[in-house]
Order: structure tokens, then C-alpha cells, then sequence
């Protein structure tokens, strides 16, 4: 069970609500400066079900879910990809990523993308920046049909705890990772029609190939990557800083004999 001293962000998705109007993917790109060809959310269409006269329809929102238990962090190899440890936000520090891509292999939901630009990999952070001064996601300020909500899970009061508890129905994106446990997602979809609990994520930008979050399955090779690999490219990282830190040292003592003499 999370510590209830500490936050517990997230979002809650009102599926009844919203209306397709990507307003929130834009608000998003221009606050976070997103490459036109890739997005860190999107809506997705899940078409006309049911049949004549009794016809559903819905459009959901998707992003990073946050997950108590994110494989990401797992596989990270420079440590860029970690769960902050005060409200749960799963976040990439960019300064530290190489651009090995494998924490986007081991997302189920494929939420992740790879910036050609600038070599780092990429995704929702719930605009941090923005949440720290105390405001909302770009994403959820802008919704104009209030689907989107953000808040703190550990917070009864909070907007996403009334939401919650207050929700004609619930449906939570639960993945299995590899080693049995559940990926525990951080959003919540709420009031999503009757016949479309089994929510879609397909993704029209082409980030993802799969339809639903499924559990991160390896191969013969993908396993000895992980248990083996992993660990010696980490050392491997390490010895490289380390070298540089002692040839910088050598350099700076060098220098100060120099000017002393």
C-alpha cells in the first residue's frame, strides 16, 4: 500500500465527457516543446458499437499511466527513468538519458518515444514544471469538456478522489510485467460506456503497435540482455564517469603546478 504521507498524483479520465477535440494534445505540445511527428498524449476513437437503435460512442484519452510498478525504471540503464519518490510521478531526467530506447521496449502501453533531435527519450511528466508552482497539466487546464482531471490519490478531498468515489464506473489499464507483477497504473478511467470497458489505445501517431497493454514478454536473448547486459553496461557507465573524473583531476592539479611555478 503507498505511504498516505506522502502524494500519490495521477489522473482520472471522465470518459463520458470528452468530446475529441484534441485541445489537450496541443496545450501539450506547446508547453513541453513535443516534436511535430510525435505526441505524449492522444485521444483515441473507439468507434461506433452496439446496434440500431441503441448506438455508444466514445473518444479516450490517453498518456504516461504512471505506474506504482513502471518496468521503465527497471531497464534504465544512465538511472534517467525513475519514480519520484514525493508524489509518484514517473519522470526522465533528459540530462542523464543516452537514448538506449529500452525503457520505450519495456512500456506496455508504449507511451514513450524517442526524440531524433536531441538522442534522449521522451513522454508525459504531467507537466512538473507546471504542478510544482502548483498549477494543472497543460493537458487537463485546457479540456474543454473537463475529461481530463489530475490530482493526489492519497488526498480524499482531492478532485480525483471525489471522481473516483463517485464514478459510475471504474476501468483501470493493469498490465503484467515480466516478473508477475502488476503494473499498477496511476489513471483511472471513469463513466466509460457500457459496451466499451475494454478501452482501445491505438495510437494514430504511429508511437505504438499494439491495441492493449499486455505484459512485457522476452525472448531467450531479451533475458540475458536484462540480467546480464544491463548491469554491465551500467558498470561500464560508471567506469566511464569515473575515468573522466580522475583525467579532469590529473588535468586540474597539473594546471595548478603550472601556474604555481
Amino acid at each position: 500500500m503507498p505511504n498516505n504521507t506522502k502524494k500519490r498524483y495521477g489522473f482520472v479520465i471522465d470518459v463520458s465527457r470528452c468530446i475529441d477535440c484534441r485541445a489537450c494534445m496541443v496545450a501539450c505540445s506547446v508547453e513541453n516543446s513535443v516534436p511535430y511527428n510525435h505526441t505524449r498524449i492522444w485521444v483515441h476513437d473507439q468507434g461506433v458499437k452496439g446496434e440500431w437503435p441503441k448506438l455508444q460512442r466514445a473518444f479516450v484519452p490517453y498518456n504516461c499511466m504512471h505506474c506504482e510498478n513502471p518496468p521503465c525504471v527497471e531497464v534504465c540503464v544512465s538511472g534517467a527513468t525513475y519514480k519520484n519518490k514525493d508524489n509518484g510521478l514517473v519522470l526522465v531526467d533528459q540530462n542523464a538519458c543516452i537514448g538506449c530506447g529500452f525503457c520505450a521496449e519495456a512500456c506496455p502501453y508504449d507511451v514513450r518515444y524517442l526524440d531524433e533531435k536531441r538522442g534522449v527519450v521522451d513522454k508525459c511528466n504531467a507537466c512538473f514544471q507546471r504542478v510544482e508552482t502548483g498549477q494543472m497539466p497543460a493537458c487537463v487546464q485546457t479540456c474543454v469538456g473537463g475529461s481530463r482531471l489530475f490530482g493526489d490519490f492519497n488526498d480524499p478531498e482531492s478532485t480525483v478522489s471525489k471522481a473516483l468515489k463517485n464514478a459510475k464506473t471504474v476501468v483501470r489499464l493493469d498490465a503484467k510485467r515480466d516478473d508477475g507483477k502488476s503494473t499498477e497504473p496511476n489513471i483511472y478511467y471513469v463513466n466509460a460506456p457500457d459496451q466499451m470497458l475494454n478501452l482501445l489505445t491505438t495510437d494514430k501517431f504511429g508511437q505504438m503497435e499494439k491495441t492493449t497493454p499486455e505484459a512485457s514478454e522476452y525472448t531467450i536473448s531479451e533475458e540475458i540482455w536484462k540480467k546480464l547486459l544491463i548491469p554491465v553496461l551500467g558498470l561500464a557507465t560508471l567506469a566511464t564517469f569515473g575515468v573522466q573524473a580522475i583525467f579532469f583531476t590529473k588535468q586540474l592539479v597539473e594546471g595548478e603546478k603550472e601556474f604555481e611555478e
